[in-house]
């Protein structure tokens, strides 16, 4: 059978369109497959940032409990030579030795501290946490500045107990922050007595 010269001419670009859709066909998987494998080399990134670490019992802890307690990962020296019964020679050696360990999870770790026994610990125990807590006064400079300091931080101030924290709290929201020291003496509850103990050692920004 003798082909015609259009037919040739068909037959050809047939040959052509078909060869070009193979090569499209060969591109596209080429460019799927690199971005899979993309995708696979940021998966395994995300995974290897991701904690898989099991919680077991006793890696959890009581927020309420330790609402009140100096978190002696986020705090400073200022405020850990300010618990009970704590030495500024000692405290400097917990404040050295968390920073440079970056922090610690439990107060235990603290026995690597020259001078610590499993006595002072449970002592600290009462007054100092590695979970949860507040920050202490001193890691907002002199003063505590009531219109950015948490309920955990003002529970923490002299006399002041969580129920009047709270209360100090919703007064903050509920007038839009205090303007004046004074404005204190406006929460319910709040006596004169009370307010001694803790007005030199806040403020209102």
């Amino acid at each position: 059978m003798v082909l015609t010269r259009l037919e040739k001419i068909a037959f050809a670009m047939l040959v052509v369109m078909l060869a070009m859709g193979l090569m499209l066909l060969v591109v596209r998987v080429s460019t799927v497959r690199q971005q899979n494998r993309q995708l696979m080399t940021k998966i395994d990134h995300v995974a290897a940032l991701t904690d898989f670490t099991v919680l077991v019992k006793g890696d959890t802890f009581n927020a309420t409990e330790n609402a009140g307690k100096l978190n002696l990962n986020r705090t400073d020296l200022k405020s850990i030579t300010s618990l009970p019964q704590m030495t500024p020679a000692l405290a400097k050696k917990i404040y050295d030795y968390i920073k440079d360990r970056g922090e610690i999870k439990d107060l235990n770790e603290l026995l690597n501290v020259k001078g610590m026994t499993k006595r002072r610990i449970r002592q600290l125990e009462n007054y100092a946490t590695a979970i949860g807590g507040h920050s202490g006064q001193a890691a907002w400079g002199d003063k505590l500045n009531l219109n950015f300091a948490s309920l955990s931080d003002i529970n923490a101030l002299p006399g002041v107990s969580k129920k009047m924290a709270e209360r100090i709290v919703d007064f903050r929201n509920r007038n839009g922050g205090f303007f004046s020291i004074n404005d204190l003496k406006e929460v319910p509850g709040l006596t004169e007595k009370t307010l001694k103990k803790f007005i030199d050692l806040v403020e209102v920004k």
